[in-house]
């Protein structure tokens, strides 16, 4: 895994080099990409980095063909964890010397234009024109539904009527389509069986929701303060809690979520109140289904081994009993 994050990166940095743009501007793309390499370095699980290139070996045998699309979903994905950062005023420290605005410009530029020039490396490969297309519509696709989950996530912050299974839809809009992105760009390269990148990319649309759910619950419980709490945000357990406590014990949640985001004084009370409402229980079951769905969808594609080993192992780690370093927005 180590192997694969050091040549996704040195592709990135190789072609963050070659951008037509100022010094200064490929500066300010490496600011954020660095930060990742580090992480990266110490959680090398990360999806963007393994499943282009997973999915590319599981069908063709070869990994090294899908590099240029591993280093565009990575590309993708620093872009949407960036942009994530300035949404929540949760900035890494190399960017708390600079104006939020150059923040946002670099997620911006990382997320929607340098993709592109990473998936114009292909044509260098002899990818066919229409396979060059179906991705480059995929990733205009992805961004598009991974946009709509994001306003929808915003505007559950301020709604009181909002349901579980609202909740699961926006996940899936937000985090899902960016992992089926990642595997599904992989087996496009691949193949042009429609049925195998259908599978490919519902493996992955419910191992990158079974991941954000699992991460929902491990930011309210993994540490004093939640950024989750402190930001508002309706994530599935606080959402079922509501949707499920009735009278004194549900207004006595609906105090305390306004009263979290103003400290962390108030958290435990939260965690407990959670707990009570069988929230913990059932956001568990959640994911544990969306993860029995991506083993089927990973079955059903046959894949070689021992890529299909490695995606398996991958997926096992989605668990709520094992917090991951790395995880969608």
């Amino acid at each position: 895994m180590h192997e694969r994050v050091e040549r996704v990166f040195a592709f990135i940095e190789e072609l963050i080099g070659e951008l037509p743009v100022p010094s200064s501007h490929r500066e300010l793309l490496r600011l954020h990409v660095e930060v990742s390499r580090e992480q990266a370095e110490v959680y090398p699980e990360r999806p963007a980095v393994q499943l282009p290139l997973l999915v590319h070996a599981a069908i063709a045998g070869d990994e090294r063909p899908a590099l240029p699309i591993a280093g565009a979903c990575t590309l993708l994905y620093l872009g949407a964890d960036l942009f994530d950062n300035v949404i929540d005023h949760e900035l890494p420290p190399s960017w708390h010397a600079r104006d939020p605005a150059e923040a946002s410009l670099a997620a911006t530029t990382l997320l929607a234009a340098v993709p592109q020039f990473a998936l114009a490396c292909l044509r260098e490969q002899g990818t066919p024109p229409a396979r060059l297309w179906a991705l480059a519509h995929l990733f205009a696709e992805t961004l598009l539904m991974m946009s709509a989950g994001e306003h929808e996530d915003l505007l559950f912050t301020e709604r009181g009527d909002v349901r579980p299974e609202m909740c699961k839809t926006m996940t899936e809009r937000k985090s899902g389509a960016e992992f089926a992105l990642f595997a599904g760009a992989g087996a496009i390269l691949a193949t042009q069986d429609i049925e195998l990148i259908d599978e490919y990319t519902a493996f992955g649309l419910c191992f990158g929701t079974a991941t954000q759910i699992c991460s929902d619950v491990w930011d309210i419980w993994k540490g004093e303060n939640s950024p989750d709490l402190l930001n508002g945000k309706r994530t599935l357990p606080i959402v079922h809690a509501l949707y499920t406590l009735r009278g004194e014990s549900r207004e006595r949640l609906q105090e305390l979520l306004e009263l979290v985001r103003e400290g962390a004084e108030r958290h435990d009370d939260v965690r407990e109140l959670l707990l009570a409402a069988g929230s913990v229980h059932y956001t568990g079951l959640i994911a544990e289904i969306y993860r029995q769905r991506a083993r089927h969808h990973l079955d059903g594609a046959s894949p070689r081994e021992p890529a299909g080993q490695a995606l398996r192992t991958l997926l096992d780690r989605t668990s709520l009993l094992t917090p991951g370093e790395d995880t969608p927005h």
